[in-house]
């Protein structure tokens, strides 16, 4: 059966000029919704556990209310290979939309639940339930969404598009903790516990059924579309034909690293994503629970840890883009590599003037930290599409980020939290942190970059 080209990859025939602005409007849009939803549970924690993990120790509740933060992510590996591998059978765009209704259903859901107070264990327990339903549609999202967006890029670009679909988590952190500090800053405490906090969630569904409009409108990708239709190859922007199809297993035996097969490389691929991740992660969703970690260790209020945190952010935003498109010039290792060693030095210093007590050394730790995260994940998405071939990219990419995600990223403000409070050492997890960064490094240092050759 003939595939009649559809009109959003007439410009990725023609090299010289970009993904189409809905393609990237897309994978922005979800990818914000999904971090954006994350945002607001991490900056309102405090606030979450005194409304459903009443305690008579306030850090009791956040640290409760924080492993409920921690569920969501480990339903993420499931939802990552449940949908991930509906992406590559199905299609990326059909995945896609599945994801954006139920991370901006569950969103709504939330700002609608009763109470503690009214509803008893039943409260709590909803919370959670729907905190892993995101958890598994958020597990095919943004790693969805970067593959849909990196796939459309010509060679030369996809670093520059890895840091546009990055910089969007950040920004939806950023929505988040903006929405988050305008509801504690301009609302009375006994207003936003009454009924101000459910206003973050319920913005959320604007957001996604935007999101939904737009997705429902797209077509495949162009190398989805090419690996479906082998009698009528689909150019990506600057692509040149392929000399020899690729195999059941999606990659070419000249791909094959000392003839050891396909399915052997995507597995040492896979173990290496893994392993990159561990510190990325522990970083990642340390910057963006500053606020929480802050507010319970005494270092600042909660209201100035936000706006520190919120600044912070918006600085990380361009920088993040920048990175990646950095990353197409001078590869995706260069730039990762020497940020992660950086972190391994600079993380400890960073911890004490962030929990220094000063606004001023809080802020400044904070944008030394997203600095550096920035370079380092700007061209991730990038990096990691390109390890895998298009016939299992899907899966594999977002099962092996999703289950070092949940591992270690949803776990990250957990364990900050746990560690500077029952030792008594607000720098403690300066410790745990360098040790990650020290982790990824060594597994970075395994991969092959790919940034000059075409996806396969």
């Amino acid at each position: 059966m003939e595939l009649t080209k559809p009109t959003t990859s007439s410009a990725c025939a023609d090299g010289t000029r970009g993904v189409p602005g809905r393609v990237t409007a897309a994978a922005v849009l979800g990818t914000l919704l999904e971090w954006y939803d994350f945002a607001i549970y991490a900056s309102m924690a405090a606030v979450i556990g005194r409304l459903f993990f009443p305690s008579d120790d306030p850090t009791v509740s956040l640290l409760v209310t924080l492993a409920s933060y921690a569920v969501g992510f480990v339903c993420r590996p499931l939802g990552a290979i449940v949908l991930g591998r509906l992406g590559d059978r199905a299609g990326r765009r059909s995945m896609l939309a599945i994801t954006m209704v139920t991370v901006g259903s569950a969103s709504v859901l939330i700002g609608l639940l009763p109470t503690h107070a009214s509803a008893g264990l039943l409260a709590p327990a909803l919370l959670v339930a729907l905190r892993m339903v995101q958890g598994l549609a958020a597990g095919a999202e943004w790693t969805g969404g970067a593959t849909f967006l990196i796939e459309y890029a010509r060679t030369g670009r996809r670093g520059l598009y890895s840091g546009v679909v990055q910089a969007s988590t950040v920004a939806g952190f950023l929505m988040g903790t903006g929405v988050a500090m305008a509801v504690v800053r301009l609302m009375p405490e006994t207003a936003v516990d009454s009924w101000g906090w459910r206003i973050p969630f319920l913005l959320g569904g604007v957001v996604a059924a935007v999101g939904l409009f737009i997705r429902l409108k797209l077509d495949e990708s162009p190398a989805y579309r090419e690996l479906h239709t082998p009698h009528e190859p689909i150019l990506r922007q600057g692509a040149q034909p392929q000399a020899a199809a690729p195999d059941d297993s999606g990659i070419s035996g000249a791909d094959a690293d000392d003839g050891s097969g396909a399915a052997t490389q995507t597995r040492r691929n896979w173990l290496l994503v893994l392993g990159i991740v561990f510190g990325v992660t522990l970083h990642g969703y340390t910057a963006t629970s500053f606020p929480a970690f802050l507010d319970a260790v005494g270092a600042l209020s909660l209201e100035d840890a936000l706006t520190t945190n919120a600044i912070a952010l918006l600085i990380e935003v361009p920088l993040i883009v920048a990175a990646g498109a950095l990353s197409d010039r001078v590869g995706r290792k260069k730039v990762m590599g020497g940020a992660l060693a950086l972190y391994a030095l600079t993380t400890y210093p960073v911890f004490l003037l962030v929990t220094s007590g000063a606004l001023a050394g809080a802020l400044a730790g904070q944008v030394v930290f997203v600095v550096l995260f920035a370079a380092v994940s700007g061209p991730m998405a990038a990096l990691f599409v390109e390890l895998f071939p298009t016939r299992v990219r899907s899966t594999a990419f977002s099962s092996s980020y999703n289950i070092g995600a949940a591992v270690f990223g949803g776990t990250a403000p957990f364990v900050n939290t746990f560690l500077a409070t029952r030792t008594g050492v607000s720098v403690a997890p300066a410790f745990y942190l360098v040790c990650g960064a020290l982790v990824s490094l060594a597994f970075l240092s395994r991969a092959h970059d790919r940034y000059q050759e075409e996806l396969r």
